[in-house]
């Protein structure tokens, strides 16, 4: 079930983050982000009970975003491993989608590495383009990779 994140989340999103990209999106930092006036957050749960976490839910995907004025910028979206290629992370999209447009967004803005090619055909495939690239951007183990910078042009909710 896709909802908006709230602080009890945290935990686990700074879970999927590092699993998922190896990153410090701790908790301390997302409870920071959903103060801010300017941050939306939505995660995708799966009723059932978590071990790890000893709470009610399993978090298997979560989308993090800025909208200032008529523009969004998602900061990260990611899906379990288990879960990818199931249609979690087009659903979660979708729903970001819908949420931006009834709020008159105009365009959405994300990076993805060059390398990651799921996400890049789940972004086009949603109607992302190519928009700038960065360069030998992000590390990796015995090279570099390009980020690759996606505009989508958001359908006016109420036109």
């Amino acid at each position: 079930m896709i909802r908006s994140m709230s602080s009890a989340d945290c935990n686990q999103v700074a879970m999927i983050e590092a699993q998922e990209f190896g990153t410090i999106l701790d908790q301390h930092r997302l409870l920071a982000l959903l103060k801010s006036p300017v941050f939306f957050g939505f995660v995708d749960d799966l009723k059932g009970t978590n071990a790890v976490f000893d709470c009610p839910t399993i978090l298997i995907s979560y989308l993090l975003a800025n909208i200032i004025v008529d523009e969004a910028e998602i900061l990260s979206i990611a899906v379990l491993a288990d879960y990818q290629n199931l249609g979690r992370g087009n659903e979660l999209l979708k729903h970001f989608n819908a949420f931006v447009a009834a709020k008159n967004v105009k365009t959405v803005f994300l990076e993805v590495a060059a390398d990651n090619k799921a996400a890049l055909t789940l972004y086009r495939s949603q109607g992302f383009s190519e928009c700038s690239r960065r360069l030998a951007y992000y590390k990796r183990v015995d090279s570099r990779c390009d980020a690759i910078k996606m505009k989508l042009h958001v359908k006016e909710a109420f036109p």
